[in-house]
């Protein structure tokens, strides 16, 4: 049952809060706690073939303006499995001043399994967006996730010319810092064209996997990107082991349909090592 948080918003734009807590039941993971407030929304909870839970988040609004706050709180506990994802893309709209803020907290437990696949993220032309994405992982939790940034809409002929980008992602295990990425630049800064940064292509995912993956996985991702390159498009890639137990992967474009196509291919390869099963697409993605 969903409860609503007793948090009152702020006095401008919309503060969206979703706590979610997933358990492992006999055979299958169940959803045992939904608290909400806002415009923020958890609209399926899908049982897996494999044991696993399928989350759909979904922020209604569709996206951010100046001034808003969305918080989410995902919980596993012991041995839980849970893929979450979200039916469309988030937009950070246009702002005329104000900061708009998501800050994500992902914690799983001893021997939980989290899938985090949201789709890409849109930041339009003079938005002002920040985004926090941690992951806490106990140190027999497995992870695969991705996280996805798009600048300006390509298909309107849109750049991001005006505005500033805040980003940061992290990854503990054990309550260790293994992975942290941070950036926070205005449009047109440097790090948009440099070969250390964006390298001038206007979307950039990272993809993470950790837990006890075969040594032979970052080989078998470092070949799938390599296909990725080699196919028309501009697409640049690369894959690397920063921590015992976790690969990161970088992979830049200007077409996020590419983007998304190689980071579903790391997935596929990664699931069946960290999640004891094949990847079929959540059947959200199809709809």
């Amino acid at each position: 049952m969903a409860h609503a948080l007793p948090t009152a918003p702020p006095a401008a734009g919309w503060h969206a809060r979703l706590a979610l807590r997933f358990e492992r039941r006999g055979a299958g993971t169940r959803l045992v706690s939904n608290r909400h407030h806002g415009p923020l929304r958890l609209i399926r909870a899908l049982a897996g073939e494999d044991g696993s839970c399928h989350a759909v988040l979904v922020h209604p609004p569709g996206g951010l303006v100046g001034g808003d706050t969305l918080d989410i709180d995902v919980g596993l506990g012991e041995a839980a499995r849970v893929l979450c994802t979200t039916p469309g893309a988030q937009k950070w709209y246009r702002s005329s001043g104000a900061t708009s803020r998501s800050a994500t907290r992902l914690q799983v437990g001893p021997g939980a399994t989290l899938e985090w696949l949201p789709q890409p993220a849109i930041v339009y032309d003079a938005a002002r967006a920040e985004q926090h994405v941690s992951f806490e992982l106990d140190e027999s939790a497995r992870l695969i996730g991705w996280e996805c940034l798009v600048l300006g809409r390509a298909a309107m002929g849109e750049r991001f010319l005006r505005g500033h980008l805040r980003q940061h992602l992290s990854v503990r295990v054990g309550g260790q810092l293994v992975w942290a990425e941070r950036m926070a630049a205005a449009a047109g800064e440097r790090v948009f064209a440099s070969p250390l940064g964006w390298g001038g292509r206007s979307v950039a995912a990272t993809v993470w996997a950790a837990g006890p993956a075969p040594e032979s996985l970052l080989a078998q991702w470092r070949d799938a990107l390599a296909v990725f390159e080699a196919a028309p498009g501009g697409l640049a890639a690369g894959a690397t082991r920063p921590a015992p137990g976790l690969l990161v992967a970088r992979v830049l474009a200007d077409d996020a349909e590419a983007v998304m196509n190689a980071a579903q291919a790391l997935w596929r390869l990664a699931r069946p090592a960290l999640a004891g099963s094949a990847a079929p697409p959540p059947r959200i993605w199809a709809t």
